[in-house]
């Protein structure tokens, strides 16, 4: 009896390690996350995505809507000028930069990606635009060159990919339109989605905010500080750009409207790096305005004092550098004694 139930367990073992139940175990657990849902954007919505809005003359296929989507001011997007046969590989790309609109569309069940391309490119046409490529990938292996040249993330089983660019003018501008429609296929079945993206040329905002005379009386009046906009320094260091100038004038003539007035001016860092060389590169800012303004603009140098206290009093969270940037800055800080 004894020598049946150890032969039964060895039986049981055996099979659990058996190299062909090992590798079908394996690919039903491939299945289940390969066929499992898409990433959130691709999660069919129930309405437009809060915030997002379609372009103001290429519109939407009729019964569509937004899963998700972007619009920004200035941005750069690579694009496909050229595939090959196969429809796999790009043989030739170009990258636009303007205002950029990048929106994915989720499709009504009875549009399929050659007939979204269809609708677009008829659209397009109209608008007077030239098409550059009108191609289907049925077996959906055009991602591997697309995601990193435009920037878009194809889920898992993406299949067909119909590609449609074009080039032309919208509202007056040089522009680029592309599209990529495909179908996911999942074990729940299938769903149609589209990725529109639209470049008009144009060039980024390069104005930066200066501070204003006004704005530091009101800031040091109502906050007791003035965060000092406009004032910027070479990477790593404490040498004043000379766009820096601007913002310099406008600190002097509050500092000569208001001669009773002492401040600090204090250095701030982000927290990238040593905590001491931090301190030392805030002191160091701190000191190259006083010496600015001392020096260009008579200020008497009594009435300033340079003051760095590196990372430990930031704005803005560290994790970004958009955060960082805003860490990085001088603020002048009113004295009492």
């Amino acid at each position: 009896m004894m020598r049946n139930i150890a032969d039964t367990h060895a039986a049981r073992l055996s099979g659990m390690f058996n190299p062909k139940a090992l590798a079908r175990a394996l690919l039903a657990l491939v299945l289940l996350f390969v066929c499992a849902p898409a990433d959130a954007r691709l999660r069919v919505p129930e309405a437009d995505a809060p915030g997002v809005a379609d372009h103001p003359v290429i519109g939407r296929i009729p019964g569509s809507l937004i899963a998700a989507g972007s619009h920004r001011k200035f941005a750069r997007i690579g694009y496909p000028e050229r595939m090959d046969a196969s429809g796999r590989k790009v043989e030739a790309a170009g990258q636009a930069e303007g205002e950029a609109w990048d929106l994915v569309y989720w499709l009504p069940a009875d549009i399929g990606p050659d007939a979204a391309a269809a609708i677009y490119r008829k659209n397009l046409e109209k608008l007077g635009l030239e098409i550059l490529i009108d191609q289907d990938d049925p077996k959906g292996l055009a991602y591997k060159a697309l995601e990193p040249l435009a920037g878009v993330d194809f889920p898992p089983l993406s299949r067909p990919i119909h590609m449609l660019v074009a080039r032309g003018k919208l509202r007056g501008r040089d522009a680029v339109v592309a599209v990529y429609a495909f179908t996911v296929k999942t074990t729940w079945g299938k769903e149609n989605w589209l990725f529109l993206q639209i470049v008009e040329s144009g060039e980024v905002d390069d104005r930066l905010e200066i501070v204003t005379a006004e704005k530091i009386g009101s800031d040091i009046s109502e906050q007791g500080r003035v965060i000092l906009e406009g004032i910027l320094f070479d990477h790593d260091s404490d040498r004043l750009k000379p766009a820096s100038r601007p913002a310099l004038e406008q600190i002097a003539a509050w500092l000569m409207a208001n001669p009773e007035a002492r401040v600090f001016v204090v250095g701030h860092t982000d927290a990238t790096g040593k905590y001491d060389y931090n301190l030392d590169l805030s002191r160091r800012r701190a000191a190259s305005v006083v010496k600015a303004l001392t020096r260009d603009h008579a200020i008497d140098p009594g009435r300033l004092m340079a003051v760095g206290i590196g990372p430990v009093a930031p704005v803005a969270s560290n994790q970004g550098e958009a955060g960082r940037a805003k860490n990085r800055r001088v603020e002048l800080v009113l004295r009492l004694d």
